[in-house]
């Protein structure tokens, strides 16, 4: 079975992860949530810890990162197989209507790393913006706007965007062997 690594939004974010775990089981994938080691108060904008924690474990593999989680995972983990990164926290330097913010660009991911970019069409102008911004930033990217969603990763049509991500993965995977 194959392993989707999670990049969790805040700490003591994985209890609420459970519908979307019991939804990727059911889908022939276990998951396993990147470890953090959180630092004061989150998101901490002065501090850029938590990527280089996320990179260390996600080496090599499929990560999927919601809101803040996929803030981290393209700034962290530049070094993955594959992002689904899901409604992207604006969070940027490039981000002037969002007074707190990292002193980093999104540029800073891998652009290499292929990737699903996804954002809920009911989410607001920035939001989209942003996740137009980072689809332009990777050179192999799928990007999808889901139908009816709001910023909320167990709504169904989320919920089959990032199952339809996966089994492309999946596909190809089994395919190469």
């Amino acid at each position: 079975m194959s392993v989707l690594t999670i990049v969790p939004p805040m700490p003591g974010a994985e209890r609420r992860f459970k519908p979307l775990v019991d939804f990727l089981r059911e889908a022939g994938w276990e998951t396993e949530f990147v470890r953090l080691e959180w630092v004061g108060a989150q998101p901490n904008f002065d501090s850029h810890a938590l990527f280089s924690q996320v990179d260390a474990q996600t080496a090599g593999k499929v990560v999927l990162g919601f809101s803040l989680g996929a803030l981290y995972s393209h700034l962290g983990a530049v070094r993955a197989r594959h992002l689904i990164l899901g409604s992207i926290s604006p969070f940027f330097l490039e981000d002037d209507d969002e007074p707190r913010r990292w002193r980093i660009s999104y540029r800073a991911g891998n652009a290499d790393t292929p990737a699903d970019v996804l954002v809920g069409a009911k989410e607001d102008a920035q939001m989209h913006r942003r996740a137009a911004a980072v689809r332009d930033f990777y050179r192999h990217c799928r990007y999808t706007v889901v139908d009816d969603a709001e910023h909320e990763l167990w709504h169904p049509n989320y919920l089959q965007a990032i199952k339809s991500a996966l089994d492309r993965l999946g596909a190809r995977t089994t395919s190469v062997r």
